[in-house]
């Protein structure tokens, strides 16, 4: 491996990690605000606007970061102008459908094989959503699939698949949808598999449209349906 390679790992592997951790630290404001708010002795009004801050500071950081990735190679050509068509909407969309499709099919023959209905991260989630529905829905439906799809898939993409070949498109598919899944089922329950073709249908999604833009969108919709539903 030569030294301009060894920079590359180094740098996209140190960008992931450093984003991972600035979302995982925003996390806090949203899953734990009365926490915070104790900690930190804050009013309403500033805990607000602190988190808006940080907010705001973070999701810049991480999407910075990913677009520092492509300044420097873009073999695939993502995030090119124009970012928004008719034909990739309907991807995004067909993404939706393909995670509830496999969703309720792979969790149909869990809950057969196993008795359990729901994941440890989602039995986690409920109990969050319990205690500030708020601030947990803004986290579940926007913020974290911006942040997700950055790391995962784009971020993912740029340090350890940069060719474009279509093995590197499927493999890179199916081992980012494996690493989604791990983070979300690091128990290994048979919900991974879940979690798993969830991040393998938005990694389809963002290399077919070639844009972060779209995965992020399916991403959203999925989430947003989880608390309707």
């Amino acid at each position: 491996m030569g030294m301009r390679q060894f920079l590359h790992y180094f740098w996209n592997i140190a960008c992931m990690v450093v984003a991972f951790f600035a979302y995982s630290f925003l996390q806090s404001f949203y899953f734990y605000p009365q926490r915070i708010k104790l900690r930190l002795h804050l009013n309403t009004w500033e805990q607000a606007v602190l988190t808006a801050l940080i907010t705001v500071i973070i999701l810049f950081l991480v999407f910075w970061l990913y677009k520092r990735q492509l300044a420097e190679t873009n073999d695939w050509g993502f995030n090119r102008r124009p970012h928004w068509d008719g034909t990739r909407l309907i991807i995004a969309v067909i993404g939706v459908l393909l995670i509830l499709l496999l969703n309720f099919v792979l969790s149909f023959f869990i809950v057969a094989g196993t008795g359990k209905t729901t994941s440890a991260n989602q039995q986690a989630l409920n109990q969050i959503a319990m205690q500030d529905n708020y601030m947990f829905k803004l986290m579940v439906a926007i913020i974290a699939p911006f942040c997700e799809e950055t790391i995962f898939r784009g971020m993912f993409f740029n340090t350890f698949f940069t060719k474009n070949t279509k093995a590197n498109k499927w493999l890179g598919i199916i081992v980012s949808g494996f690493l989604f899944a791990y983070l979300h089922d690091r128990a290994f329950s048979p919900y991974i598999l879940v979690y798993w073709s969830m991040g393998c249908v938005l990694g389809w999604v963002y290399m077919s449209t070639k844009d972060l833009r779209y995965s992020m969108l399916t991403h959203m919709i999925y989430n947003s349906l989880g608390m309707i539903l």
